[in-house]
């Protein structure tokens, strides 16, 4: 599999109030709800496109991460930079606020303690801390972000030991070497980072087979997607668009 291959990439963060954390995602963040089922709630931007997703497990199930969580990141990319000074005029009380090349960003934490940043540039090494107050206009318009991509920072305690390939996950994927408690615990253990689903043009099957042959995999008798785990057991999933 080559890098032009994935097309896109869906996070599954599992969380502990889907209710909570829809709202957030809905009213701060400006993404659109797509398909409501059962645990589940698929979010995207206008176009309709699923970018990411929310399971809810209750606490008898799953708890908090103890110490550091696995995704160390949330990083929403807005094709739109008007549209992030149009969130930020919604607020009450402004987050901490950046500017770039291409205009205002703003990091914030999730009811479930996820940190996002939500920005339009290029490079976020472009992005500067702003300090000072500033009044946003709000535009009644805007409901939802008209287009955006779903990057993801990772804490591992061996940032080089992903089974994923660098080069087909550049600009998708980041990680970052941590020490914590739960950074290898099984994916419904803990609210955090549960899947990333990769979809790709072509799904070789017999290229991801020899991949994660040790890591062990699923494949439906459909053949219509691949499941394995990562090193810190964060699932992935591979499937043709």
């Amino acid at each position: 599999m080559n890098v032009n291959q994935i097309v896109r990439m869906i996070p599954t963060l599992k969380v502990n109030n889907r209710r909570l954390n829809e709202l957030f995602y809905i009213q701060t963040l400006g993404m659109k709800p797509l398909l409501e089922e059962s645990a589940f709630l698929s979010l995207g931007d206008q176009s309709g496109v699923e970018k990411l997703v929310l399971e809810e497990s209750p606490s008898m199930r799953t708890r908090k991460v103890e110490g550091i969580k696995k995704l160390a990141r949330l990083i929403v990319k807005v094709a739109n930079p008007s549209e992030i000074e149009a969130l930020l005029a919604r607020m009450e009380t402004l987050p901490q606020l950046y500017r770039g090349k291409n205009g205002y960003a703003f990091e914030v934490l999730s009811p479930e303690g996820d940190l996002v940043l939500i920005h339009a540039e290029n490079d976020i090494k472009d992005l500067r801390q702003v300090d000072e107050e500033i009044t946003f206009s709000k535009d009644e318009k805007l409901q939802y972000l008209t287009a955006f991509e779903v990057s993801v920072e990772i804490n591992l305690p061996d940032e080089t030991s992903s089974l994923l390939d660098k080069e087909e996950i550049e600009n998708r994927l980041a990680f970052n070497q941590a020490q914590g408690s739960d950074l290898l615990v099984e994916n419904n253990v803990t609210w955090d980072l549960a899947m990333l689903k990769f979809q790709v043009e072509n799904l070789e099957l017999a290229v991801l087979r020899q991949r994660f042959e040790e890591a062990g995999y699923f494949i439906p008798k459909s053949e219509k997607f691949f499941l394995t785990k990562d090193t810190n057991n964060i699932e992935l999933w591979f499937e043709e668009v």
